[in-house]
């Protein structure tokens, strides 16, 4: 810029910019500078666009606002043309590489060249000379809760404060936890602590859960187990297991053949539906004899054991269960 681009116009025919990335400009804000535009003028002129509303400032709004409290009547300008996308890129590229935006200013004006323009991340990043991550977390500040967002704009908690509770998943404990950080004073490291307790104590009732659930499937198939041991006497041992792929039942009927043979047989004919072939009867003959035991064991897949369309005669003592119902 060369003086031949600076002019300078009455204070009082600029406007600010209707797109200004920055959020509240307050006058107690200014007094630095109203003291040092009294002593040394406005050294750095303003941006100006000239639109069919009038001029309206894209860059040097605080010094506008400081140089007619220090009772200017003219002020040094660089006029330029420009659409309203142009005007609103200019000012946040000076408010940023100045770090004169709060994150939140910052990100609602990211927002703006979303929603308004339909900018991507990169594009913006590209434009303001800053990395794609660099806009995502700005962007992601403004999902935060208001608590947080006040304390970001009003500058009681730094940006990396923001993003270590940020990882809390509820608003609650989230609050909680930036209130503990604003009473103890605490560091960046403080609220990635604090982060990680909170998220600890959040998983805690769904782990409880699931091994409640747990619990009382066991405590079924212990009963069950239980059940169908009573019901084929004092000699039975019955063990059930249950995984996601199967459940299995081990029998083991204690005794010679002889003294198992009923035994056997009732278990046979229960899993057959009462259906017994023409010599297909188990004799103490056809079995085998090993130290005074017998074994049955029967494995089933998951979801394998199915309800007789007609019931037997008898009762059951092997009423069949649906795995998915525990």
């Amino acid at each position: 810029m060369t003086d031949k681009d600076i002019t300078h116009l009455p204070i009082n025919n600029l406007q600010p910019n209707p797109l200004q990335p920055r959020g509240v400009i307050t006058p107690d804000s200014l007094s630095e500078l109203v003291d040092s535009i009294k002593k040394h003028g406005v050294l750095q002129p303003l941006t100006i666009a000239h639109t069919p509303a009038g001029y309206q400032i894209i860059a040097g709004e605080r010094r506008w606002r400081a140089a007619k409290l220090a009772g200017l009547v003219e002020i040094p300008v660089n006029i330029v043309e420009t659409t309203p996308q142009g005007m609103l890129e200019m000012a946040i590229v000076e408010n940023v590489q100045r770090t004169d935006l709060n994150p939140i200013d910052r990100g609602k004006s990211f927002d703006r060249l979303i929603s308004e323009f339909h900018l991507s991340n990169s594009e913006i990043a590209a434009r303001i000379s800053k990395s794609p991550a660099f806009v995502s977390n700005s962007l992601r500040l403004l999902d935060l809760p208001d608590a947080l967002k006040d304390g970001l704009i009003s500058g009681v908690i730094s940006e990396g404060h923001a993003r270590a509770l940020a990882a809390i998943p509820e608003t609650q404990p989230m609050i909680e936890a930036y209130k503990m950080i604003l009473k103890e004073g605490g560091s960046v490291r403080r609220a990635e602590a604090l982060a990680r307790i909170f998220k600890n104590k959040l998983a805690k009732p769904n782990e409880l859960q699931d091994s409640s659930k747990a619990k009382i499937i066991n405590e079924l198939i212990a009963e069950m187990a239980s059940s169908l041991q009573s019901s084929l006497g004092k000699n039975t041992s019955v063990k059930m297991r249950r995984s996601r792929i199967e459940t299995a039942i081990q029998i083991v009927l204690k005794g010679t053949p002889e003294e198992t043979e009923g035994q056997l047989e009732k278990i046979y004919k229960s899993l057959s539906n009462g259906e017994t072939k023409e010599g297909s009867e188990l004799s103490a003959e056809d079995t085998s004899s090993d130290g005074g035991r017998s074994e049955a064991e029967v494995s089933s897949e998951v979801g394998s054991v199915t309800k007789p369309a007609k019931p037997p005669e008898y009762s059951n003592p092997f009423e069949p269960f649906n795995p998915t119902d525990y």
